[in-house]
């Protein structure tokens, strides 16, 4: 017993390691763009944002956009069914703003999930064909945020920006753990972005070609699913070398965490709920790592109440 427990605990070990220095070298040596500038038309840039009964996440976050530097760009807010004052709101910063667009949304299709189509129709609201994603709740770190999306799609000339978007620390145990989990689940997806294995990206921190979507709007990826509106979409619709991932601090876009421990549970959920749907090399590698994970905890453990 002790000697099976021991194989299991060091090869577990050894893939965790070989799975940790993968994810940590591919996002340290990304291959740099190749592409010149020379010659590259400067391509604008449209940003949408969904907002639900969020009208002061948008009174913080509207000027952060506007206030975007060295880019062509607008941006498309799409008030989906608020009734917290938010549709009076933005008709006052329409007549102040002309690069603020609003889209309203009265009601959601029976077979929508209702922030999959607000977002569906603030897309084809756009102008511009390329196309970032936050959410109501979040704020780009500095005003170059759009700037390094445009300069990494068009140099790269690749389909998919993927981002960073770190919670706000915070006291406490809870923010801790919030905090790691999403480090450690940004080195994976980067990591296999950046080897041609583009599987999720998140919703706050995202970008990409209209073409890329437009084909889809009406046919959305998993359009009555809940959640989903940026991993699910991505790991549909990639191809796998078409993202270009980028881990300049400027391009950061800050989130709130959740409250609780029972909130943080229910994103988690929904979060697991869509990986359930991701393409089946997905699973495999993912269900892979974390059954190493698991072994590896699980036979330490009982070798430690062993020994102990």
């Amino acid at each position: 017993m002790i000697v099976f427990l021991w194989c299991i605990y060091l090869l577990s070990a050894f893939l965790r390691l070989i799975g940790w220095l993968f994810f940590r070298l591919q996002v340290k040596f990304r291959k740099p763009i190749k592409a010149s500038s020379a010659g590259k038309e400067v391509e604008g840039i449209s940003v949408v944002v969904c907002a639900h009964n969020n009208r002061g996440g948008l009174q913080k976050l509207l000027p952060v956009l506007l206030d975007q530097q060295r880019v062509i760009f607008e941006v498309v807010i799409v008030n989906d069914r608020s009734t917290d004052g938010t549709a009076s709101w933005l008709a006052e910063q329409q007549k102040q703003f002309p690069l603020l667009k609003v889209v309203t949304i009265a009601s959601t299709p029976e077979n929508w999930n209702s922030k999959k189509y607000a977002l569906s129709q603030g897309i084809k609201a756009t102008t511009y064909p390329l196309l970032a994603l936050t959410d109501s709740d979040c704020l780009p770190l500095s005003e170059y945020w759009l700037f390094h999306i445009v300069k990494q799609l068009t140099l790269s000339n690749t389909s998919i920006f993927l981002g960073y978007s770190p919670y706000e620390e915070q006291a406490g145990l809870l923010n801790k753990v919030i905090q790691t989990e999403t480090l450690f689940t940004a080195l994976q997806y980067f990591s296999m972005a950046n080897a041609g294995y583009t599987y999720m990206g998140v919703g706050r921190n995202l970008g990409y070609r209209k073409s890329f979507i437009e084909p889809h709007l009406d046919d959305f990826p998993f359009q009555n699913h809940l959640g989903g509106d940026d991993d699910l979409l991505i790991n549909q619709l990639s191809i796998g070398p078409d993202a270009i991932t980028c881990i300049e601090p400027e391009s950061f876009v800050l989130t709130f965490p959740p409250p609780s421990l029972k909130a943080w549970w229910r994103q988690k959920r929904r979060h697991l709920s869509a990986g359930a749907q991701y393409k089946p090399f997905t699973r495999k590698v993912l269900g892979a790592y974390w059954l190493s994970a698991s072994l590896f905890w699980l036979s330490f453990f009982m070798l430690l109440t062993l020994f102990g």
